[in-house]
């Protein structure tokens, strides 16, 4: 098991941890990610590492990730084991979309079949999770600020 270091957003990283962190021997959490072969990050991951460069001597980062090592292809990840800046801001930017769909279809889960308000489903989506760069609010906040945005996106279809 190969794994690199890079920088990513704390709340993002703090996600990824708690949603594929890597159990050790005792069923402990450890700080490394494992994504699954079917998730498009996957994918993505897999497409930004690079080989290091000469001049990095050491990789750092607030994020260890497990690298991808498909069956096709020469990608061998003992070579291709490092993220450029570049390709960790584009890791990112995917990864901030896919914790948005999963929030906001955790959040209408909640809200729709189970009857929790939003506002309790979003602590306990950050409680699950284990986030503590910011706030369950935001969460929520974010969530209707979403709703309010495809609202209107509706009424503006619907009066042309």
């Amino acid at each position: 098991m190969h794994t690199t270091k890079f920088t990513i957003e704390d709340y993002l990283a703090e996600y990824l941890r708690g949603k594929w962190g890597v159990k050790d021997k005792d069923g402990n959490h450890t700080s490394v990610v494992r994504i699954p072969e079917n998730i498009y990050l996957y994918d993505i991951l897999s497409s930004i590492t690079i080989k290091k460069p000469r001049h990095i001597k050491e990789i750092d980062g607030n994020l260890e990730i497990v690298i991808p090592h498909r069956r096709e292809g020469n990608k061998k990840p003992e070579v291709y084991s490092y993220v450029s800046k570049k390709g960790a801001k584009l890791f990112n930017k995917s990864l901030k979309l896919f914790f948005r769909a999963d929030l906001h279809e955790y959040l209408d889960h909640k809200k729709h079949e189970e009857g929790i308000s939003y506002k309790d489903a979003g602590f306990m989506f950050v409680a699950e999770l284990g986030i503590e760069s910011f706030d369950s609010e935001s969460v929520t906040k974010n969530y209707s600020r979403w709703r309010q945005k495809v609202r209107n996106r509706k009424k503006a279809y619907a009066t042309r």
